[in-house]
This record gives C-alpha cells, structure tokens and sequence, in this order.
C-alpha cells in the first residue's frame, strides 16, 4: 500500500533536515514524500531542495498573516498532489521514528 508523507515547512531551517532523512530512512519503500516550503526566509528551502532528486519539493507564497491558515493551505496542496493511498502529516521541526510507517501499513 503506497504511502505519502505530507512534509511542511516554514523556517525550520534547524530541524528541516533531520525531518526529511526520518521520511528518507523509513524501513517501508513503497513511499512517497511531499514537502511543501512556505516561502521561508531562512536557508530551509536551500536544505530542502538538497533532497529534490528523492522527494517532491514545492514552495508557495503565504496566504495569511496567522500561521495556522498558512500550514491548513500546504497540507490541502500537499493532498491535491498525493498518490498514496495512506496520507501521514509530518512538520518541518518534527521526526518519524524508523518503523512509524510500516507501522500503520501494518495496521491498515
């Protein structure tokens, strides 16, 4: 069952890294990742498109002054863009743990 990582992104420059490699290092291969930057003003976009020839890398304008329409706006994109058929929500500041997504395959 093919599955997408929906990855978001806005000035994690510190954690940005460290979140796509947790994607990347997955012990299921039948992945998708998805990272959707916000038009970040820090180095985050340079380091994300660092990993452009394994993930899908996108950037967009902010909509809105409150974050929260910002992230609720790259999600919806990200999902527009999807193809698994299991959709998990990543942020740009957090992790997934190695087996997190064989985890739920499992479980579906």
């Amino acid at each position: 069952m093919k599955t997408s990582i929906l990855i978001t992104n806005y000035n994690k420059e510190k954690y940005i890294e460290e979140c796509i490699l947790s994607a990347l290092n997955q012990d299921y291969n039948d992945l998708e990742i998805i990272v959707f930057d916000n038009a970040s003003s820090d180095n985050s976009f340079n380091i994300i498109n660092k990993f452009s020839k394994k993930i899908q890398v996108n950037q967009k304008k902010r909509i809105s002054s409150f974050a929260s329409y910002n992230q609720i706006d790259l999600i919806i994109e990200s999902f527009k863009i999807s193809t698994g058929d299991i959709i998990c929500l990543l942020d740009g500041d957090d992790f997934f743990l190695p087996n997190k997504i064989s985890t739920i395959n499992y479980h579906f």
